[in-house]
């Protein structure tokens, strides 16, 4: 369906109003607040901080929280009850409930009046809002209620996305297949349903009989159930770093870090290309990621008689 987005650059210097749903930048990304959403000066946002609204919705009284103007502490788990009654009163509909995932109606409606009088917002929703019930259905709310504020004001959404580079693998995927994630070629063709296709669903089901990991490393971030049935099948790691996840693997492929020691393309959270430049040779002749997989589909087309 598309998504109303925009450049960090645009936030920096046009945004008046800063919502940070189900994310805490203070601690899982400092650089964010000081240099694209709330202590930076932008072109049109000539007095920073002053010059800008800032509402964090987080079931914690988190530190960005203790730092925003408004926080809405909204019940755990129910991020799509509070969009879904967000995206009602804005369109006029008159809800019975004294209360709404935890928050006050009249504190709702108050809300939707500061982001419909706002001059140019942006809601920034990271893990909190992805990770919890209903998952991306929350997030496919957040959208719905992002275009309909574009009736009375400009509004854009934007993922605080977490790892170097996610962003440019979820362009890759899309360009190539129309989605981002959760992909399954098993029939011969790009399928997408995530809570099926996803990999912690996969391995929490011991559906896998191999796994082949790429510059990441789920040992460190999955559920412990699911590591321990990736760890129970072969496991091949593609992997500058030692990690825990390349410490149990039967395979390991060092490659030479993008940026450092190869030139290459990575994504800025907001999809912006950064062009990355060699700036010293890899060490044993190490080989790059594309080259390294451009060798195992050749094996695999060998062995397959293509």
């Amino acid at each position: 369906m598309g998504v109303p987005t925009s450049t960090l650059g645009d936030y920096k210097n046009r945004a008046d109003l800063v919502i940070f749903w189900g994310c805490n930048p203070v601690h899982a990304h400092p650089r964010h607040l000081g240099r694209y959403s709330e202590f930076v000066r932008g072109y049109f946002r000539k007095d920073g901080r002053n010059d800008r609204t800032v509402i964090v919705v987080d079931p914690r009284n988190t530190h960005t929280a203790q730092t925003a103007d408004i926080h809405i502490q909204v019940n755990p788990n129910e991020d799509y009850e509070l969009l879904n009654a967000m995206r009602a009163l804005l369109r006029g509909i008159t809800l019975e409930e004294d209360k709404i995932a935890g928050v006050p109606i009249n504190k709702i409606k108050e809300l939707i009046d500061i982001l419909k009088k706002s001059n140019y917002g942006v809601i920034f929703f990271g893990m909190g809002l992805t990770q919890t019930s209903s998952h991306h259905r929350n997030v496919d709310s957040a959208i719905c209620l992002t275009r309909e504020l574009n009736d009375y004001t400009k509004f854009s959404i934007s993922p605080m996305r977490g790892h170097y580079n996610v962003t440019g693998a979820n362009a890759v995927f899309t360009w190539n297949t129309g989605y981002a994630y959760s992909i399954d070629f098993s029939r011969g063709y790009p399928r997408y349903n995530p809570g099926e296709f996803s990999s912690v669903d996969l391995l929490m089901r011991d559906e896998i009989d191999a796994s082949l990991i790429v510059a990441s490393d789920p040992a460190s971030n999955f559920p412990a159930d699911s590591v321990k049935n990736l760890f129970k099948h072969p496991l091949i790691v593609i992997e500058p770093h030692e990690t825990p996840t390349s410490a149990f693997a039967d395979v390991v492929f060092p490659v030479a870090i993008a940026g450092i020691e190869c030139e290459g393309t990575a994504y800025r959270m907001d999809h912006i290309p950064l062009r990355l430049r060699k700036v010293r040779e890899p060490p044993n002749d190490c080989l790059t990621d594309a080259e390294i997989l451009e060798l195992i589909i050749e094996k695999v087309k060998e062995l397959k008689g293509e």
